[in-house]
């Protein structure tokens, strides 16, 4: 097994339940977009790294606490609002869904 951060499963997992519960909440649906709200929070929370099956269940679970949930919520909610604010792509560009 290679060396995993487990944060960003729960970055990618909490973003897109978010998403797909508020679709408003991105002014722009792009991949760009996305991967840079994913950065964003993942720059902003501290990584668990593994390199076992074993390692990545037991983060798995220490990831499931209430507290971690709402952190991870938390630096997501804010990284929307940055990348809303200032994305990183061409503006003129054409979205195709």
């Amino acid at each position: 097994m290679i060396v995993h951060n487990c944060v960003l499963d729960e970055i990618n997992r909490q973003l897109q339940t978010y998403l797909a519960q508020e679709p408003e909440a991105l002014a722009c649906p792009c991949q760009q977009c996305r991967n840079d709200i994913i950065a964003l929070a993942a720059n902003r929370l501290p990584a668990r790294y593994t390199a076992s099956t074993e390692g990545r269940l037991l983060a798995g679970f220490e990831l499931q606490s209430k507290q971690v949930q709402l952190d991870v919520f938390k630096v997501i909610i804010q990284a929307t609002r940055q990348v809303n604010s200032a994305p990183r792509h061409d503006p003129h560009r054409q979205i195709t869904p």
